[in-house]
């Protein structure tokens, strides 16, 4: 379609099969896939959610929401000791956001375009990945590092053929602006970048955590 509508020069659309097209591919693909904003907060989120699951706690939650069967005294004492932590992380942010220092916030002092507006991703996976961490301890389902290092890499063992589909959908989604082929059907930056998004995200819920 590119390269017809090159020929037929349909409002600058530029051909993938051209020297041209080859040399942006060589130089800005890498970047283009590693600098993706859904690819960091994939891999950031990827390892919060993973200690959640693998931490038992998902599982536990699930189980309270859906009244399944009564929590043994080892769970109820654990959940109690992850929520006190997820209440003093949560007031710790709560305080940076809204509190009288201006840390974290931007030198307005609002939360656009601050540093905890740009870590916004870290902060949550951080908190999810604290919190399941003190579940598993305090339940002794985790006893050293390594079922920690388990939990964190629980996810990307689980969903790697998503990582790869991921890398491909970016791809796809770079040649597509490339192309220019979005302008002819009408379709406005804001548009593609919510196309952008949806075909990087969709595929994860294919399948259930």
């Amino acid at each position: 379609m590119s390269w017809v509508g090159n020929i037929y020069s349909w409002g600058g659309v530029r051909s993938l099969f051209s020297a041209e097209a080859l040399r942006w591919f060589l130089r800005y693909t890498e970047d283009g896939v590693m600098s993706s904003p859904v690819l960091y907060g994939v891999i950031i989120l990827f390892i919060g959610m993973g200690l959640f699951v693998h931490s038992g706690l998902k599982a536990v939650v699930v189980r309270i929401i859906r009244r399944d069967r009564s929590l043994s005294g080892k769970e109820r004492k654990s959940l109690m000791v992850s929520g006190f932590v997820s209440g003093v992380y949560s007031s710790i942010v709560a305080v940076l956001l809204w509190g009288p220092w201006n840390i974290v916030r931007g030198i307005t002092g609002r939360f656009d375009d601050s540093p905890l507006h740009d870590g916004a991703l870290y902060v949550l996976s951080l908190g999810i990945a604290i919190v399941s961490i003190v579940y598993a301890f305090t339940a002794d389902y985790y006893r050293s590092d390594r079922d920690v290092v388990k939990g964190m890499s629980y996810m990307f063992s689980k969903y790697a053929s998503y990582i790869i589909s991921l890398v491909f959908a970016i791809q796809f989604m770079l040649a597509f602006q490339y192309s220019c082929l979005y302008r002819i059907i009408g379709m406005t930056e804001t548009e593609l970048n919510i196309m952008y998004y949806i075909c990087c995200i969709l595929p994860v819920f294919s399948r259930k955590l």
